[in-house]
């Protein structure tokens, strides 16, 4: 179970928002919590004047150093929202984090990204990884071109999401990868080159016929349900990346990707 925090320190009149990350702040535990789980944003961004002044008029809080290293450790020693031994191991993953190379700092910030659904800042800086991609490890390059192909499906390119997954696979046959490769190709409405696409990656015509029906009956049973009754009033169509039209594709994921997809260009 979390621990709970409670606000001891002064709450400011209004947030500070961080848009880069979708995230805001209006206090200094709720900074600290930032702090805590994004702690790679702040280490390559460190803090401009902007939120300097911020942190200064509404929560009291004056950084001297200039150093992002440093900055952070002011703000975790400003007050007890960590325990001495939370202080500690998390002055440990700091330490540790900035001794990472570049390219894996690069990496980190791309995951950071893609958790909270910033998918075109996060497929920019995993397009720049894979001209890099020897410079990490084969798990992590696998990481790289599945969360590419999961930003690029989210944004409706799945020819390219296809290739980034195949891409992936490559590496290695990983049993949610080979999901998100069928799925994508599905999405993209042609039965054939849904077949074709299997065979690339070694399954038989038999097998393949056998996800497709499974893939078509859970998009059936999808649409039945209560919850998805107004989306299906929805004649919602779209054409792919080279312009040709698809098939009125699964409602319950494309409404969720249109919306978190929205939030980061409006």
């Amino acid at each position: 179970m979390s621990k709970i925090v409670l606000c001891e320190t002064k709450e400011a009149m209004f947030p500070y928002r961080i848009e880069e990350l979708g995230q805001s702040f209006q206090s200094y535990e709720e900074l600290c919590y930032l702090l805590d789980h994004d702690m790679i944003y702040f280490l390559i961004t460190g803090f401009d004047q902007s939120i300097r002044s911020y942190l200064k008029k509404e929560l009291g809080i004056v950084l001297k150093s200039e150093d992002p290293v440093s900055q952070i450790k002011e703000i975790i020693n400003y007050h007890n929202y960590f325990t001495p031994e939370e202080k500690i191991q998390f002055q440990q993953r700091l330490r540790t984090t900035y001794l990472y190379s570049v390219v894996k700092k690069q990496k980190l910030m791309a995951d950071l990204y893609l958790r909270h659904h910033m998918y075109l800042s996060a497929m920019r800086l995993y397009q720049s990884l894979t001209q890099v991609r020897i410079q990490l490890k084969p798990g992590e390059q696998l990481q790289v071109f599945y969360n590419l192909g999961l930003c690029q499906s989210r944004m409706f390119c799945f020819q390219d999401a296809k290739e980034s997954f195949y891409k992936a696979l490559e590496i290695k046959e990983q049993k949610e990868i080979q999901e998100a490769y069928f799925m994508v190709s599905y999405l993209q409405g042609d039965q054939q080159m849904f077949l074709r696409d299997g065979e690339r990656i070694s399954f038989s015509r038999e097998q393949l016929m056998i996800i497709y029906d499974n893939i078509k009956q859970r998009e059936e049973e999808i649409k039945q349900e209560d919850e998805f009754i107004k989306l299906q009033k929805i004649n919602y169509h779209r054409k792919k990346a080279d312009d040709m039209m698809a098939h009125k594709l699964t409602k319950a994921i494309l409404e969720k990707w249109k919306d978190e997809y929205k939030k980061e260009i409006i």
